[in-house]
């Protein structure tokens, strides 16, 4: 396989209601729709379209924690930005969830979890 070979990722996300995720997801963190498979999936673009975010309507959503570790991790995705304040403001004002401001190994950050619990974090 070329190291050209991928352009992108896509990433599955539970969500019990879509049309209120739908919104949260283009209001909260700014993404844009790309597809609407209603009622059962909305995928949406973050940036450039190399990165794509399908949620589907789920069932029975349970969050798993993410393991143990001696890292610090605790979620499986990360969102990267220049301005961790300025992030951490905004998403204040559009009514996020999202945790304190922390620095690890020179990395500053926060937490973020949707409408249903779906964890990502913030960072530097």
């Amino acid at each position: 396989m070329s190291k050209n070979s991928f352009f992108g990722v896509g990433i599955f996300v539970p969500v019990s209601d879509l049309a209120r995720s739908t919104e949260w997801y283009t209001q909260v963190l700014g993404f844009e729709i790309l597809h609407k498979d209603e009622p059962n999936a909305t995928v949406t673009m973050m940036n450039d379209n190399k990165i794509v975010f399908c949620l589907v309507r789920s069932y029975n959503i349970e969050q798993r924690p993410f393991p143990k570790n001696d890292y610090g991790v605790g979620q499986y995705f990360n969102f990267h930005t220049h301005d961790v304040e300025s992030a951490y403001k905004l998403l204040r004002q559009r009514g996020a969830e999202v945790g304190e401001i922390e620095e690890f190994d020179g990395i500053r950050g926060f937490s973020l979890h949707d409408l249903d619990g779906n964890r990502y974090g913030v960072v530097n």
